[in-house]
């Protein structure tokens, strides 16, 4: 039995997950590129996939994705072409590999796209009060300047050329959830585990989660008159967010890798 972890090399959620599954008797390796892995996959005519996957000629059982490293960065138009194809290849693979993923890619991407505005589309929660503009005339209470992501002060003087994410939050009423494997966790108070009218609020936004094959992300809710409101999801939530529980999230995702 051995884990595949897939992040770049300066994932130090990765590497404390890794050295956690190792410490526990479950080797595990964490892969930022490809020539460390292999992939098999055969599709016959009739739809039926069989696929391998394995780390230094080990037979994998089991996967987490956190993202890949530079594979797109190649200078050579050549070697980025065959850099392009060994991540397609791993993409169709891992997507398509029987055992157990945390973190599963999809049709829509290595990661699916998680838009809080489908799942509010479909009535399950209610949209965000949030603008992308490219000046600053919406009020808000947290900005976000675009594509970086960087925070930025509500509050500051923004140039009509910056593109910013601006929502209008209630801080009293939001509410961070990691989710981990089977587990939930509160990670805007002492990260206990979700349980009561908390759970109930979120749990269409952890089913959503989970039918988009994500079983390690965090997202960011508003409670509000009965209301929930999503704001936020991230698929590469960082051990920063969870330091109260952070063995306890390395045991779910254990659990989930290692059924």
């Amino acid at each position: 039995m051995t884990l595949l972890v897939v992040a770049p090399d300066t994932d130090d959620t990765a590497g404390r997950f890794a050295h956690f599954a190792n410490r526990n008797g479950v080797p595990t390796v964490v892969a930022s590129e490809f020539g460390r892995v292999g992939i098999t996959v055969h599709v016959t005519r009739d739809r039926v996939c069989r696929t391998r996957i394995t780390v230094d000629e080990v037979e994998v059982s089991g996967v987490l994705t956190r993202g890949v490293g530079d594979w797109g960065h190649e200078p050579d138009t050549q070697r980025a072409f065959i850099s392009a194809e060994r991540y397609a290849a791993f993409w169709s693979a891992v997507a398509l590999w029987p055992g157990p993923v945390v973190n599963r890619p999809s049709a829509q991407g290595f990661f699916p796209r998680l838009d809080p505005l489908e799942l509010a589309g479909s009535g399950a929660v209610a949209p965000p009060r949030t603008v992308i503009l490219n000046d600053g005339s919406a009020p808000g209470t947290t900005v976000y300047r675009l594509p970086s992501w960087t925070m930025a002060d509500p509050g500051s003087p923004r140039s009509r050329f910056d593109v910013v994410q601006i929502s209008d939050t209630d801080p009293t009423r939001t509410r961070q959830i990691l989710l981990a494997g089977a587990d939930a966790f509160d990670v805007s108070t002492t990260g206990e585990r979700l349980s009561g009218d908390l759970a109930d609020r979120v749990a269409p936004v952890v089913s959503w989660l989970r039918q988009s094959g994500m079983e390690f992300a965090e997202f960011t809710v508003e409670l509000e008159h009965g209301v929930t409101r999503l704001f936020d999801v991230s698929c590469w939530p960082g051990r920063h967010l969870f330091p109260l529980v952070e063995e306890q999230v390395y045991t779910a995702l254990l659990d989930r890798l290692t059924p």
